[in-house]
């Protein structure tokens, strides 16, 4: 039986698909005249933000192109002026961002279960004090963590076990854990937790905008959407929902298979392009 399920807080809650917090990045750098793709910037999403901006920067063609504007590569000093400007960006997102489609009709579904909710974060706490507040939402969640409440965020089990810890919930294989990104599932499955990816506004999203809708194929779009959930799988989801909005059958799929021996397994630790990488 399902006793609680932790979601990725600011991109399948909130600004779904990380579309503000990409566009915010590719602005920086731009201002730093540095030109990089959506695809680029959306490099390590969902892992904490510092370690986000280290993917990005890490990447050949971003390092290339940062050597020749400024005479050498990227290094932590680099890491930590963009994110400091970006600090802003994100303050102001997560203080006007919509919640995802559907996720009242979710957290009302987990109440009337009483099925407990929690979120773990990319961002520090103090930018997530306001969301999910009776002030802003009829729905709360009852526990929220960021990666500096432990000491690694995703994609490390950590806050996933800080909030089974505070919400007193045992076994972990009790826990759902529900996310867009590949460190989301790397998160859950490093956690031993059952673990569903979310397509809606997925990185697929992101290759929409270089055509209009008009010129948009079916076939196209059926292939984009088969790359996201091939990307999830591979990250190490259980499941694939379309939206947030099919968490209550989503939930009770998995109680069927907990009924009939089903387990989520831990998946083996890899290196992935979800990791960050080491700086000098």
């Amino acid at each position: 039986m399902i006793q609680a399920v932790i979601f990725n807080l600011e991109s399948t809650l909130l600004d779904p698909g990380g579309r503000g917090l990409i566009q915010g990045m590719c602005d920086i750098f731009r201002w730093k005249g540095i030109q990089v793709t959506e695809e680029q910037v959306s490099h390590g999403r969902g892992l904490p933000i510092r370690d986000h901006i280290a993917n990005v920067l890490g990447l050949s063609e971003v390092r290339r192109k940062w050597l020749e504007c400024f005479g050498a590569h990227p290094g932590r000093v680099d890491i930590e002026h963009i994110y400091l400007e970006l600090v802003p960006v994100l303050r102001s997102l997560i203080q006007g961002a919509e919640t995802a489609v559907g996720i009242d009709r979710a957290l009302q579904e987990l109440q009337d279960r009483r099925i407990q909710s929690g979120a773990t974060a990319s961002c520090p706490m103090e930018m997530l004090s306001h969301v999910f507040t009776p002030a802003q939402s009829p729905y709360t969640l009852d526990c929220m963590v960021a990666p500096c409440e432990v000491s690694q965020g995703r994609p490390y089990p950590w806050m996933i076990y800080e909030i089974a810890h505070r919400l007193q919930v045992f076994p972990l294989s009790d826990i759902v854990k529900v996310g867009d990104t590949a460190a989301d599932m790397q998160e859950g499955r490093n956690a031993g937790v059952w673990t569903i990816g979310v397509l809606n506004h997925n990185e697929s999203a992101l290759a929409a905008n270089h055509t209009t809708s008009c010129e948009v194929d079916d076939r196209v779009a059926e292939e984009r959407r088969r790359q996201s959930i091939y990307g999830l799988k591979r990250a190490g989801a259980h499941i694939v929902m379309n939206s947030v909005a099919d968490l209550p059958r989503i939930l009770r799929e998995i109680e069927m298979l907990q009924h009939t021996g089903g387990y989520p397994s831990y998946m083996k630790p890899k290196k992935t392009a979800a990791t960050p990488p080491s700086w000098a």
